[in-house]
């Protein structure tokens, strides 16, 4: 007790509880912060704070039970919350590869990296928010700052594939020509008037892990830079296969991870389009999701096909197939890369076996 002021603890809830509903009313508050939680996070933040708090109570017999409110109530109570600091504690890399990934996002929950890289000049602020790699399929959170009116007419009515441009340089053992897809998207749920956040993936048939990443912005808004390492991976698992396909591809290995697959064969001749297995992989509860077909890549009726991929087109990528992506190419020593990219993240605990052709191989 100090000047009469006490001390103790007051809980937003129990403010709103007594409130008389007289002067209630809607509040517009200016967000000085780079995040944009849609409504539905910050209702959703609210409803878990108050049931904490009732629940707490509740065990402790100190509370009566609340009168029920209007939603101006939750409102307030949401405008409070949002600007807690408990609340900040809840957004960052989870929360940005929730949004891509949905709920399944929790499964490499501790997987995720925030490497808060940031380079800047007179114009933009680019900061390397999150990171999340098998060694394969390179995830990134970049937010992208205009600092100015000028700045901002410039940098965000470009479409988001072409705001950046990414550089991988292999390690001293590498010998072979680096082979990258990229896809850019906005994360506008966390965007701002002046900051904007946006979902790099990078793609390779060759394990990028130890090497080194440059990421700069186009050259037209003056080629600001930043690196960083591809590190710190999410578990993978490697099934050593070994299956004859037809007489002239071989399957030699599988490997599997929260956000994707990798098949590696062997052909005796390389022609026409690009030789695929039938892959399904099959978890506990018996269910089956597909990850390659020899529908997966072009004919190459032609001549023979170098390279081919395919994608399942969806509005709700989390909700359809699991595989949304599908690419390869035959590499000069005469091994063919195939990869399955994940539209959602799976739990490998969950996974039984892989079946290639029909034959099934046991994930341990």
């Amino acid at each position: 007790m100090k000047g009469g002021i006490s001390m103790d603890k007051i809980r937003i809830s129990d403010l709103c509880s007594r409130l008389d509903p007289r002067y209630l009313e809607d509040m517009d508050v200016e967000n000085e912060t780079s995040l944009k939680p849609s409504a539905q996070r910050i209702e959703n933040l609210v409803f878990q704070k108050l049931n904490a708090e009732t629940n707490a109570a509740g065990m402790a017999g100190k509370r009566r039970p609340m009168r029920k409110k209007s939603w101006k109530i939750l409102l307030i109570a949401a405008v409070f919350c949002l600007f807690a600091a408990s609340v900040f504690a809840l957004a960052g890399g989870f929360d940005y590869f929730r949004s891509i990934f949905g709920d399944t996002a929790k499964h490499v929950e501790q997987d995720i990296q925030s490497p808060g890289i940031t380079a800047a000049d007179s114009d933009r602020q680019m900061t390397l928010e999150s990171m999340l790699t098998d060694g394969y399929k390179i995830n990134l959170i970049v937010s992208l700052k205009a600092l100015s009116g000028e700045a901002k007419a410039n940098t965000f009515g470009h479409e988001p594939i072409d705001l950046f441009d990414t550089n991988l340089t292999p390690n001293s053992s590498y010998e072979h020509e680096v082979a990258l897809s990229y896809t850019c998207s906005e994360l506008e749920e966390f965007s701002t008037e002046n900051r904007h956040f946006y979902h790099l993936q990078l793609d390779s048939l060759e394990n990028c892990t130890g090497w080194d990443l440059k990421l700069s912005l186009s050259q037209e808004m003056g080629g600001l830079s930043l690196d960083t390492k591809v590190e710190s991976t999410t578990a993978a698992r490697q099934l050593d296969i070994g299956q004859d396909i037809d007489g002239n591809l071989t399957v030699e290995s599988i490997q599997i991870s929260p956000l994707g697959a990798l098949l590696i064969g062997s052909e005796k001749e390389a022609a026409g389009g690009l030789p695929a297995p039938s892959v399904d992989l099959i978890f506990l509860d018996g269910s089956r999701e597909e990850l390659i077909s020899p529908m997966s890549f072009d004919s190459g009726d032609d001549g023979t096909a170098l390279g081919g991929g395919s994608a399942v087109i969806s509005d709700d990528p989390t909700a359809g197939p699991l595989v949304v992506t599908t690419y390869g190419m035959r590499n000069p020593d005469g091994k063919v890369v195939l990869a399955a990219e994940f539209g959602r993240i799976i739990r490998l605990d969950q996974v039984k076996s892989i079946s290639v052709d029909g034959v099934e191989y046991s994930v341990k």
